[in-house]
């Protein structure tokens, strides 16, 4: 099992460690994890996300190499700017989904999941092109995301508010200072609510965390674990790799079609034209107050049409038993479904629109930043 720099600091703070593809992590602290949830949607949660996958790509055929291995266009991206796409195979299965990071069109980033980022190196090398290197930096690479209402605010009381006040969603900031360490801050993230996303280096992930924990008091910051995170994720609106966008299944019928462009040339792209509106996923909000279980089967109208791939109780919907399912037939939002455990019962389902919780990561930096210094 791996370490992140950062696992004496989550045992000294009481967490609940578990592993998550092949690291040892956070899965929630003493407050627990519905508390760690709330926090990150009123106010500001703070995220060990260093189990994550960076890799670095430079050279002259850089460009022409991600138009080949992404199902996005970086061609719409500029400098200074950041895109979500998934990695596809032959046949338009998704390898993983990831984030790549334009400096210039000859030096790039790209972010991967932790469970397959070797697989995703082994891939990414087997489709080089010639002009351009590929470097894995993960173990020279630190990662804490700061999310919520109030996680400007912190960002601004360390670095000055100027500095952050212009950042547009998806853009991000090389060599930004925060006391002294230099880091990559980026504004993506996978909660829903407006933040950052700060890489560093390894051997300063501790004390950047220290010094953002420290800044964080004042406006409720709270450590969270991946358990919240999935919550969050879910209810954003947001897959996970191997669950809903999984290899063995074509990356069509999904609300993410968005990491799809069609007008150029990629890996998988033949394949996702010709099999279009094979699978649709959805999400879901369940009657009652439980959760189905992994395994349950969706029915519609007397027939199996497919499965459920992520489940929650959702802590913004009132407790409310919620996922998302992926079936072999287009549905309507709020159409009714059946949804039968391994145990044989059946829960009433209702398909909703995606996110179903909107939360504040695309509100303008200022805005953000002048509601809550007026509230705090």
């Amino acid at each position: 099992m791996k370490q992140t720099p950062l696992n004496d600091i989550h045992i000294s703070l009481g967490a609940t460690m578990g592993d998550f593809g092949g690291w040892t992590m956070p899965l929630w602290y003493k407050g627990g994890q519905i508390a760690e949830h709330k926090a990150t949607r009123e106010k500001c949660g703070l995220f060990d996300i260093c189990h994550m996958g960076e890799f670095l790509v430079k050279g002259k055929d850089s460009f022409a190499f991600w138009q080949k291995v992404l199902s996005n266009n970086v061609a719409s991206i500029s400098n200074g700017q950041a895109q979500y796409s998934f990695m596809l195979n032959e046949n338009g299965g998704v390898i993983d989904d990831c984030i790549v990071y334009r400096f210039s069109e000859e030096s790039w980033m790209l972010v991967v999941n932790a469970g397959t980022q070797d697989s995703d190196f082994e891939w990414l090398k087997k489709n080089a092109l010639p002009d351009m290197t590929i470097e894995n930096i993960g173990d020279k690479t630190g990662k804490i995301d700061i999310q919520g209402p109030t996680a400007p605010l912190v960002i601004a009381d360390i670095a000055g508010r100027d500095k952050i006040e212009d950042l547009k969603f998806f853009r991000f900031i090389e060599d930004f200072d925060i006391n002294g360490i230099k880091v990559l801050l980026s504004r993506t993230g996978y909660t829903g609510e407006i933040g950052f996303e700060i890489y560093c280096e390894a051997d300063k992930t501790i004390e950047l965390w220290n010094i953002l924990l420290e800044a964080g008091k004042k406006h409720g910051i709270t450590p969270v674990g991946l358990g919240a995170r999935n919550t969050l994720r879910l209810e954003a609106g947001l897959p996970l790799s191997g669950s809903e966008v999984r290899p063995d299944i074509p990356a069509v019928g999904t609300p993410w079609s968005f990491a799809i462009s069609f007008d150029h040339e990629f890996i998988g792209k033949n394949s996702l034209e010709n099999k279009n509106g094979t699978f649709f996923v959805y999400p879901v909000e369940i009657d009652g107050k439980r959760k189905p279980g992994h395994n349950s089967k969706v029915i519609k109208e007397g027939k199996e049409t497919g499965e459920l791939t992520s489940e929650i109780l959702s802590v913004s919907l009132g407790m409310k038993p919620a996922g998302f399912i992926r079936v072999n037939t287009s549905l309507e939002t709020d159409e009714e479904i059946t949804i039968i455990n391994d145990r044989g019962k059946e829960f009433k389902a209702f398909v909703k629109e995606n996110p179903m919780v909107k939360g504040t990561s695309r509100k303008k930096m200022t805005v953000m930043l002048e509601k809550y210094l007026n509230l705090s």
